[in-house]
Parts: C-alpha cells; sequence; structure tokens
C-alpha cells in the first residue's frame, strides 16, 4: 500500500493502488460467490491481505474511496469483514479509519485501541451512505461540522452552503451514476459516500461525496446539448492532437471540464448539468475555497484565485469524486 495514501499529496499512486485494490477485492468476492453457488467452497480460496500496516498517513478522502470498495465487495458475498494486524496500524492511519466509520459501515469489530481516539484538531464525521438523494441526511453533517466550529466560522460555513454542492451530489449519483443499461464488470452497489472534517487550528472545511457510478465523461454525451457541442469538440480534439474519439478515457480532463462550462452557460440544462455549476458556487462562497473533481480518469480543480484547472490520470477513480476545501 503507499506509504502515503492521499488523492492529494500522492495522486498517482494512491490512483494507481485504488485501482487495483478495486480489481482484486471485487475480483475475489465474486469468485467467493461462484465458488458458493456452484457448492466448490472447499476448493482453496487465494489467500492474502491488504496490510494497512504500511500506511504511514491516510486522508479523510482516500478513506471514504476505501471504504467504498470494501463496503460494495461486503454487498457482493453478504458477509462480514475483519482486520488484520490492526494493532500495528500507524496512530494516524487507525484514528482516521476510527472516526470516519471504517469499522462500522463493515460491520468489523473495532480494537480496544480504536474505541476512543485521542483528541485531535482534525475532526472527521463519520460516513454516511445511501440510495436515494435524503436531503435530510446531508443537512445533518451540515449542522454537524458547523456545531464543531467556534461561532463566527460556523456561521461563514453556513453561509457557504456547502449543503446545496452536497446535496446536487447525492442527486446526481441517485438520478444519473447507475444507468439501468450499464455494463458492469462487477455487480454495483448503487450507493452514494458522503464525509467531511473540520480543521479547527485552520478553520478549513473539507466535505467529500462519492459514488462508483459510470462518471461524468461516460454520462456526458447522455445531455440535451450535447449533439450542438460534440462536432466543435472533435474539431478541438484534432488541434490538439488528442484522440478524436469524445469518449475515450485519455480525453476525460476535457471532458469533466466542458461540462463545467456547459452547466455555467446554459440555462435549460437537465438537473445533472444544473448542479455541477452549484457545486462550483459552494467554492466561490468560501473565504477561499476548492473545488476538485475526480470522474473516471479525468480531474477537473477550481480554486479562488486562481483559473480552473484539468488533467488526465492513467487510472481511473472508479466513479465520481466531488471534495471541497473551504478555508472559512
Amino acid at each position: 500500500m503507499p506509504s502515503i495514501f492521499c488523492l492529494s499529496k500522492n495522486t498517482d499512486e494512491t490512483l494507481e493502488f485504488l485501482a487495483a485494490l478495486r480489481q482484486n477485492v471485487l475480483g475475489r468476492a465474486v469468485d467467493f460467490v461462484d465458488r458458493k453457488t456452484t457448492k466448490s467452497l472447499k476448493a482453496a480460496p487465494t489467500r492474502g491481505f491488504y496490510d494497512f500496516a504500511t500506511m504511514d498517513y491516510i486522508s479523510p478522502t482516500a478513506a471514504l474511496v476505501l471504504a467504498s470498495i470494501y463496503s460494495r465487495a461486503k454487498s457482493i458475498t453478504g458477509s462480514k469483514l475483519s482486520t488484520v494486524n490492526e494493532a500495528e496500524w500507524k496512530p494516524q492511519v487507525r484514528d482516521t479509519l476510527t472516526s470516519v466509520g471504517f469499522h462500522e459501515l463493515l460491520d468489523m469489530k473495532r480494537s480496544k485501541r480504536a474505541l476512543q481516539p485521542p483528541p485531535s484538531d482534525l475532526i472527521i464525521q463519520k460516513f454516511v451512505m445511501g440510495t436515494q438523494a435524503v436531503g435530510e441526511r446531508v443537512g445533518k453533517l451540515q449542522e454537524a461540522l458547523a456545531n464543531l466550529l467556534p461561532e463566527p466560522l460556523a456561521e461563514k460555513l453556513i453561509d457557504a452552503e456547502p449543503y446545496g454542492g452536497m446535496f446536487e451530489a447525492v442527486l446526481n449519483s441517485h438520478s444519473w451514476a447507475y444507468p439501468a443499461d450499464a455494463d458492469w464488470e462487477y455487480p454495483a452497489l448503487k450507493n452514494w459516500w458522503l464525509t467531511g472534517a473540520v480543521d479547527l487550528t485552520a478553520g478549513r472545511v473539507t466535505v467529500v461525496v462519492f459514488d462508483q457510478g459510470v462518471s461524468i465523461p461516460v454520462s456526458l454525451p447522455h445531455w440535451r446539448h450535447w449533439g450542438k457541442l460534440e462536432s466543435r469538440v472533435k474539431r478541438l480534439l484534432a488541434r490538439t492532437g488528442l484522440a478524436t474519439d469524445v469518449g475515450s478515457s485519455s480525453n476525460d480532463g476535457l471532458a469533466i471540464r466542458l461540462a463545467m462550462t456547459i452547466s455555467k452557460s446554459q440555462t435549460n440544462l437537465p438537473q445533472h448539468g444544473k448542479g455541477l455549476h452549484t457545486m462550483v458556487e459552494v467554492a466561490q462562497r468560501a473565504r477561499h475555497g476548492r473545488l476538485r473533481i475526480l470522474s473516471r480518469n479525468g480531474e477537473y480543480v477550481w480554486e479562488t484565485g486562481r483559473k480552473p484547472q484539468s488533467a488526465t490520470y492513467r487510472n481511473p477513480i472508479g466513479g465520481t469524486l466531488v471534495e471541497w476545501v473551504l478555508d472559512l
């Protein structure tokens, strides 16, 4: 496992590991079900585990994605999971996974050491997960984050309205991430996962929403205005020397950036398109805000005082991740 398990500080290595983990863990889950169905469980399964003790640091965002993969594996097998050598985990790794509710999410028992994480200036909220777009659950997370802040900063958080962005991400996941005609490599768990953290020293709030759906680049060609833009996009790709297949994963960074541009300029978009600009507005309302979207292989970043940036990575995130970092 990466010693620095973080999608910001160690993006490429973390994405590469997550891709391998997803294939291994979900592949084993499917194999378990196949052997159970054919009554061949006496055949020895492939043994092995991922050694979390090799991690020196894990971010709340990376922990969310990690837990969602194991959550999907649990949904495939219907079996509870367990940790290995938890006493050897680094304190920061153990405390982060405990705080976000890693054990509860997967119906694991926590070790005695993990029952009470030590006091910290970084307070992480437990995961919330669901399938429906329920505003009440999103609102409770915003309220919980605000309650952790001193009064002036709590008011600034409410003014930034992260609820609007979080709800749009959850709504998009529910409405668009898991189409009925999608072809899944592994059985889908049609959920969204949500968490947040408060850094009391920095006056900073981080909020993250993740789903394991088809991604923005895959859904973009189905948007109402796509037909008018497709020829223009192909000409742009030809000029830049990129693959002219708009749906190619090598164009994902551009695809997300295009989706953000459409969401800002068009007024009669379906809800999926409107919601993307709502996400940017959350970051704009903070003293200093940063919105980061990772979807399939692409990335889009909007940050106060900087031009929007996009990038494409070799390995996919396995869905869509939306992260706000708000300095209040």
